[in-house]
């Protein structure tokens, strides 16, 4: 039985209310990630994984770490110093990946929309006639705002526009 009505509700971004199932599931020992029951669980969250992004063949990467981290990995993995990466923000975490860009020499164009609102495909097209880009990144929920990006208008804008470019999605 669900304990969520018996205390108070958190009611921000994150993190979020856990039922008792869950929170019990998170008290059993750990398991090491060369356990074969690890490997076997693993091996599911990727297939599944690549059924909710929509694809067959594609690597989706399961990150244990913040959103941070992924921003992280994607600049220091993805990009070289002096290449062009449009960042797509709708808010803090918008700001946060192009300044994480940045850090790792990238040169960032930052398409940012009104509070509360997403860019509008006619401009992530023109921003992609106008530039080669290496990467396009999207958040798909900017929580500080609250917005919902349209990562699969823009990722068919992008391979309609440029298809060598990376999408890369802060989800």
């Amino acid at each position: 039985m669900s304990n969520l009505s018996t205390r108070p509700l958190c009611m921000i971004p994150g993190p979020v209310e856990m039922s008792s199932t869950v929170l019990q599931a998170n008290s059993t020992p750990a398991t090491a990630h060369t356990d074969p029951v690890f490997v076997e669980a693993f091996g599911e969250v990727i297939e599944m994984l690549r059924t909710v992004v929509g694809t067959t063949s594609g690597q989706p990467f399961v990150i244990a770490g913040s959103g941070t981290l992924g921003w992280d990995q994607t600049a220091a993995n993805l990009v070289e110093a002096g290449e062009r990466v449009l960042v797509l923000s709708n808010g803090y975490f918008g700001e946060g990946l192009a300044d994480c860009m940045e850090a790792y020499g990238a040169q960032v164009t930052r398409l940012r929309a009104a509070p509360g609102h997403r860019q509008a495909l006619a401009e992530v097209a023109a921003a992609l006639r106008a530039h080669k880009y290496k990467i396009v990144t999207i958040s798909q929920v900017d929580t500080s705002t609250g917005v919902l990006g349209d990562v699969q208008g823009v990722a068919e804008l992008v391979r309609e526009h440029s298809p060598d470019t990376l999408v890369v999605v802060d989800g």
